[in-house]
């Protein structure tokens, strides 16, 4: 069981530590290496060619060193790079370990660049090397001091120690400490030797890994990736919801608490439309808003429809209208309820959804929630009971901005 705690404990600090840096990481390249993508692979490249060549156990495919590193020694037999010889073992040990360290930095710097990579194989590496390390090393004290309490339960003159099993154990914990998945990779882990032995082993390293790594750092890599990138993502609902400073329940409270008003600076088009110079100056100004509400005039404020940035920016150029181009055109209209198109003047009303989803300022935040889960809209428009005069609207960044406010319970 040391030994096992041992596995577990480092498959959470490799997941805790990689997660922090790699967040560190992926901060200062979106900030210095945003257009310098081809560059940062370049250099990434070159450096890891150089450094990992140095090692035989990083000169390996990962995939190929899995299953180098997971076999089993036999009577007479070497195994990949003499691995199974006795005399062999503080040399496989000083390897092992330097691919283990070179491999955990390699991960940390290159997860996240501009390149298709993942995060499960490289982990799997890492502890599959750290884990055979640990059965390496444990072998070695079991040859030379058979007689201790540890190794007490180990038959004279047989091999106890299987350092296979070690690496299967340390790819567990690995994974386990960088993804924070344990159920998920118990059943992976078995279904990849189908051996029922190795099921209270993995459960054991897995929950350790998990619980030192959710001390240093909640959640995995994914979800803090996901709260960095400010990527709105609602998880599925659970048992302990957030709750807001009154004590009731966030979620039993009306939308009409959550959404932006109109009175909040919120753009919004109207169905008679605007000068093309004033539409690319209105576009220019909100590059990052996904689209906007159409109301049918400013006095009423009667919700026409939606229609979004992307399909405006597609639209204008198709007629020609980018940047400018085709000065004579003098009024682009918003109206879904004319087609008629003359020579100074464009109608885009065919872009226009005329069926947002809709709710009303009592509607609860729960259902609001729901509709986002479920349906996936960018944003929900809030009108009144009334007259369908817009009153605000809802988007997800707005939900998560005002759960991560609240206090925890």
């Amino acid at each position: 069981l040391l030994f096992f705690a041992i596995i577990g404990v480092f498959g959470g600090v490799y997941g805790g530590l990689c997660i922090k840096l790699n967040l560190r990481v992926t901060a200062f390249r979106k900030k210095h290496l945003s257009t310098r993508a081809v560059e940062e692979v370049a250099v990434l490249a070159a450096a890891t060619t150089a450094v990992t060549y140095l090692n035989t156990y990083t000169r390996e495919d990962m995939g190929e060193l899995l299953s180098y590193l997971l076999q089993e020694c036999h009577d007479n037999t070497k195994g990949w790079n003499g691995i199974c010889v006795p005399a062999n073992a503080w040399r496989v040990a000083w390897g092992l370990a330097a691919a283990t360290l070179i491999r955990a930095a390699g991960t940390v710097l290159a997860y996240g660049c501009k390149v298709p990579c993942g995060i499960f194989v490289p982990s799997m590496a890492i502890g599959a090397s750290f884990g055979r390390l640990v059965g390496t090393l444990a072998e070695i004290m079991q040859r030379s001091h058979p007689d201790w309490r540890l190794f007490s339960q180990c038959a004279p003159d047989t091999p106890c120690i299987t350092p296979a099993t070690y690496a299967f154990l340390g790819a567990a914990a690995a994974m386990c400490g960088v993804t924070k998945v344990t159920v998920a990779v118990v059943v992976i882990m078995y279904e990849l030797t189908g051996a029922l032995n190795f099921l209270v082993p993995t459960v054991i390293v897995v929950m350790i890994a998990r619980t030192i790594g959710d001390a240093i750092v909640e959640g995995g890599i994914s979800e803090q990736l996901i709260l960095l990138n400010g990527i709105p993502f609602l998880e599925e609902a659970n048992d302990s919801e957030h709750h807001g400073d009154d004590g009731q329940e966030l979620l039993d409270m009306p939308v009409a608490t959550l959404m932006r008003g109109c009175d909040e600076n919120m753009l919004v088009l109207y169905t008679a439309g605007m000068v093309l110079n004033d539409l690319w100056e209105f576009l220019r100004l909100s590059p990052k808003i996904h689209g906007y509400p159409v109301l049918d005039n400013e006095q009423d404020m009667r919700l026409v429809g939606y229609v979004l940035y992307m399909d405006i920016i597609a639209e204008l150029r198709i007629e020609g209208l980018m940047h400018g181009d085709g000065v004579v055109i003098h009024t682009i209209s918003f109206d879904p309820s004319h087609n008629r198109s003359t020579y100074n003047f464009k109608n885009f009303g065919h872009i226009v959804d005329t069926s947002p989803v809709t709710v009303r300022p009592r509607t609860s935040a729960e259902t609001t929630v729901e509709i986002f889960r479920k349906l996936g809209p960018r944003a929900i428009l809030v009108t009144s009971e009334e007259d369908g005069r817009l009153e605000g609207m809802l988007t997800r960044k707005d939900v998560l901005r005002h759960i991560r406010n609240q206090p925890d319970h």
